[in-house]
């Protein structure tokens, strides 16, 4: 009995070692940035009913921070990222930025976050849109190049993203 037991646990330990997760599909994906897309929606179903991420890790808000920045910047510019609720994780993704390594991006956020009319940036984002009404015209002036700086991608963004997710492979599952 003891043995058929030993063969059964031995055979469940062999599964869960070669089990090919949906992390592991998505990873193996050739577009870099369908891979980020993926594991944003998974990060984002996982979180769907939070508030403030509770459910996420670290590393999963990481990159879930990141996500937020690259499509609100792209989208609209730092104006439009500190506009929404993505503005509230300013300094967080600013972390996350370092965590990735991705010195030139976190670079590019913290003198945007400097521009910023108050600081530490408002979590709230009615007190931060207060703020924004009254925003002169050089600092948005100022958001604007950087931008322009930021649509130039100094750094592969996806692929650092990609790289932290390997990296941290159970982290994410």
């Amino acid at each position: 009995m003891k043995k058929i037991i030993g063969l059964i646990l031995i055979s469940v330990l062999q599964l869960n070692c070669n089990r090919v997760t949906k992390l592991d599909k998505i990873l193996e994906l050739e577009d870099e940035t369908e891979i980020v897309i993926q594991i944003g929606e998974i990060l984002w179903d996982k979180s769907k009913n939070d508030k403030n991420f509770e459910s996420l890790n670290e590393y999963e808000k990481n990159v879930i921070f990141i996500e937020m920045l690259e499509g609100q910047v792209n989208n609209g510019g730092f104006d439009q990222y500190f506009f929404n609720s993505s503005g509230e994780y300013a300094h967080e993704t600013l972390t996350a930025l370092e965590s990735i390594n991705a010195p030139k991006i976190a670079e590019l956020l913290n003198q945007a976050i400097k521009i910023f009319p108050t600081l530490p940036i408002p979590k709230d984002t009615e007190i931060r849109r207060e703020f924004m009404q009254d925003t002169p015209e050089t600092i948005t002036d100022k958001w604007d190049k950087l931008d322009d700086q930021f649509y130039e991608y100094p750094e592969n963004l996806a692929g650092l993203v990609i790289e932290y997710v390997k990296n941290n492979k159970s982290r994410f599952e």
